[in-house]
């Protein structure tokens, strides 16, 4: 070991606290940014490898039906890999006395032959036998039942029918049941007829044989295999292109990483901080040492590279701790994310280029921090080095020179405790500087993190407060709105009922709706959004109309477009005319042209179309398809019994009512997608809290270095111990409040923008921003038990030196 080693490790050992302190806060650095390349290399390989080890679908069309020898067309075209039909049927479904869910049921011809969108058995049966169903595994948490047990289940106009859970499926490339409140089964084409349904298929789910990959190319292959179908009489009433090879949620896990990996690049560098004023408190305490070295003939080199080697100790020390604390959170986070995007992680390994990483940034960043000071120090004179007293010469200058001193001084107003605390605070101004930073930084998140929840609560305020209706039904089929009535009539706890019309929408360019609804980038075309018709001065759907007006009683040919399908059809200008196409294969198409006469502001919603229930009264008067209900109580056991109340009644009238769901449950899915936000920035603040924490102890302590003649002094001179470390405490005080005011000066607009940033990356949403006051206070508590707690080791210390060891230090 050569003696520049000798003397780093020597100088940390008789540095040991502030070393630990400064190793410590590296290491939380370095391992945030490896967990979060780590998870990155991980989920982005194993979701990927999950998700195309099922030979995902390179696009499905929608037909009327696929029979085999439409299969046999289709597959003759060589562009064409692999062709599959399937089905996917709605309806309602409940376990045991619980109440009825919304189900989606998956129908397959020939389970064991898949080749397309391919499911993975996990458990029991396989495949589904008659009378039997396939759950997918995360559903099993909607459907609240287990294997084996037999659930109730009723498709259209059909009779409530058993149907036995005999297996357990992961079905990869599917939106989480959770998420949706689905309970997703599979059956085959023989229990579909046995539960009331025409047993045929109406989806065509191609493979692209070549360049599968490429979206220009799938298209291609679309146009032709569109036109095939076309030739054989069958019309394609939509396609669905998914972004290639790429997991349906591997955009909100990108963004998630996206979000994480800046949160760990902000760590690492305030971590560096630390560094900053650990190498300035060793070269503080070791000037006249500097002098001496070079008195003897030592180099500015040859120092510098003494104190180059204690920074790469840092590094190293660091790293030993940061590399497995980083993996073994990488891999808690990989099956969080995993269990929340239901997909498996087969393997943690990592690939060597992050380790390589990883060491560099280890290293590179306490190098990088202490290059300036250890510069600067290294170049000082050998006169300067011997003659300094442990105080700066900036120190040193007669206080009250400056403005800034004045203005403390008139701050203080003669009450000499709190003078020397804004003194010594100010004193080094980019070491005090530099600590500001990193408790203002976590004030700033522990507040947006507040903000940001309370935006939520007032965005979602906002938008269920346009839904003045507790609870809304929808019907298999348009029906007659006497038929509706009646059932409603006959169910107790209705206050008010108004009959809606729900179905889709395109945008029709040069009389032609656009066939592909998912372009290549994984946006949402403006060629697919919903369509709500609603009544005359509807009193249930009051919307936050940002541009024009609302739809007025006697128009048939007026629009009102949601601010996301607005911004999809720019061209959609107020007082334009668009080209709609609407309705579905069981609400029947329609064309028209309607003037957008308003956008309305809707967060977290889809692109939505609104349009007068009158333009479908003119070609089939008094029918919908979905009703919004008023109910005389709104709580959770009332909304039950109406839901059964209702299904009854309807099943009675022979009105098959497909799903159900109240304005609460809408709500409580949001929050759950929003919890993660507002909990990821407490953790960031916590975490750079404490790295501001460690950062003000550094400081304090280098400040008490650096001071140890003066605070002899102020001892000799009559000064009681508790007067010294007190003088220590309120130094630190004021930096905690310091840093509180900055906090809170910037809380507001990094608040909004965190929000927009974390909502916009995750939900395409924005929030209307809301500051929440409690953080300010809570904040300034917890910035006061920073301050104290990082003073108490310094403030100790000083209070114990006694005079003589204060007067002769070097």
């Amino acid at each position: 070991m050569n003696s520049s080693w000798r003397k780093a490790i020597a100088d940390f050992w008789q540095e040991r606290t502030r070393t630990l302190l400064v190793v410590l806060a590296i290491a939380l650095g370095v391992s945030g940014f490896t967990a979060v390349l780590a998870s990155y290399a991980i989920l982005t390989r194993e979701l990927n490898d999950d998700y195309l080890a099922t030979n995902p679908a390179s696009a499905t069309l929608f037909v009327d039906r696929v029979d085999e020898a439409t299969l046999a067309a289709v597959l003759q075209n060589p562009a064409v890999g692999a062709a599959e039909a399937r089905r996917v049927v709605a309806g309602k479904i409940k376990s045991g006395p619980a109440e009825w869910r919304s189900l989606a049921l998956f129908v397959v011809k020939d389970y064991r032959a898949m080749q397309v969108s391919t499911l993975q058995p996990e458990q029991g049966a396989w495949p589904p036998a008659l009378g039997e169903v396939l759950i997918e595994r995360d559903a099993f948490q909607v459907a609240k039942t287990r294997l084996g047990v037999s659930l109730t289940v009723k498709l259209g106009q059909g009779r409530e029918q058993q149907l036995r859970i005999s297996g357990r499926v992961h079905d990869v490339g599917q939106a989480q049941a959770r998420m949706d409140g689905i309970v997703y089964g599979y059956i085959s084409q023989e229990t579909l007829a046995q539960l009331g349904e025409e047993p045929f298929l109406n989806q065509l789910k191609i493979v692209v044989a070549q360049d599968r990959f490429n979206p220009a190319h799938i298209r291609d292959v679309l146009a032709q295999v569109q036109q095939t179908l076309e030739a054989r009489g069958l019309a394609v009433s939509k396609v669905d292109m998914p972004v290639p090879g790429e997991h349906p949620h591997s955009r909100i896990m990108g963004s998630l990483l996206l979000v994480m990996a800046g949160f760990g690049a902000l760590v690492l560098l305030l971590s560096g901080v630390l560094v900053v004023n650990l190498t300035l408190a060793l070269m503080a305490g070791q000037i006249r040492q500097i002098g001496v070295m070079k008195a003897i003939g030592g180099s500015r080199w040859q120092i510098a590279r003494i104190y180059f080697s204690q920074a790469l100790f840092l590094g190293l020390a660091a790293l030993l701790l940061a590399v497995p604390a980083g993996l073994a959170a990488a891999q808690t986070l990989c099956r969080y994310l995993g269990e929340f995007l239901n997909f498996d992680i087969h393997s943690f390994a990592v690939p060597v280029w992050l380790y390589v990483l990883i060491a560099l940034v280890g290293v590179l960043v306490p190098l990088l921090a202490a290059a300036r000071p250890i510069l600067k120090a290294s170049g000082v004179s050998v006169q300067a080095a011997l003659s300094d007293f442990g105080v700066s010469q900036q120190a040193r200058q007669a206080f009250g020179a400056s403005a800034i001193d004045r203005a403390l001084l008139n701050l203080s107003r003669g009450a000499r405790p709190l003078l020397f605390a804004l003194r010594n605070a100010f004193r080094q101004r980019t070491r005090l500087l530099l600590t500001l930073l990193t408790l203002s930084t976590a004030g700033v998140f522990f507040m947006a993190a507040l903000n940001v929840r309370a935006s939520i609560m007032a965005t979602l305020d906002s938008l269920f407060e346009t839904q003045r209706f507790d609870l809304t039904v929808s019907l298999a089929e348009l029906t007659p709105d006497a038929l509706i009535g009646r059932a409603l009539q006959a169910s107790n706890g209705i206050k008010q009922a108004e009959y809606w019309i729900k179905t889709d929408g395109a945008i029709l360019d040069n009389g032609k709706a656009p066939s592909i609804i998912v372009d290549a980038n994984g946006e949402g075309a403006a060629g697919d959004f919903a369509v709500v018709a609603l009544p005359a001065q509807t009193a249930l759907f009051k919307p936050h109309i940002v541009a024009g007006r609302m739809l007025l009683p006697g128009e048939t040919d007026a629009v009102v477009l949601n601010h996301v399908l607005a911004k999809k059809s720019p061209g959609s200008l107020i007082g334009s005319t668009v080209r709609l196409q609407l309705g579905s294969r069981k609400t029947g198409v329609q064309q028209a042209d309607f003037k957008v006469v308003g956008i309305a502001r809707e967060a977290f919603r889809p692109a939505t179309a609104y349009i007068p229930k009158a333009f479908f009264d003119l070609k089939q008067p008094s029918l919908s398809n979905a009703v919004s209900l008023v109910l005389s109580q709104n709580d959770e056991a009332a909304i039950k019994a109406v839901k059964t109340e209702v299904d009854r009644q309807m099943a009675s009238q022979g009105v098959q009512a497909r799903g159900s769901y109240s304005k609460g449950e809408g709500r409580s899915v949001i929050d759950e997608h929003m919890l993660m936000i507002y909990v990821f920035l407490i953790i960031m603040a916590a975490i750079i809290g404490g790295v501001g924490g460690l950062g003000l102890m550094t400081t304090m302590s280098l400040n008490v270095l650096e001071r140890r003649r003066e605070m002899g002094v102020l001892r000799a001179i009559g000064a009681s111990p508790q007067g010294v470390g007190l003088m220590v405490v309120s130094e630190a005080v004021l930096i905690g409040l310091i840093s509180f005011v900055l906090a809170m000066a910037a809380a507001w607009p990094l608040s909004a923008a965190m929000g927009d940033l974390l909502v916009g990356l995750m939900l395409g949403s924005v929030l209307d921003f809301r500051f929440d006051p409690s953080g300010i206070w809570i904040w300034l508590l917890i910035s006061l038990g920073l301050a104290v707690m990082a003073s108490i080791v310094p403030a100790w210390q000083a209070s114990r030196t006694s005079v003589r060891e204060a007067i002769a230090c070097q």
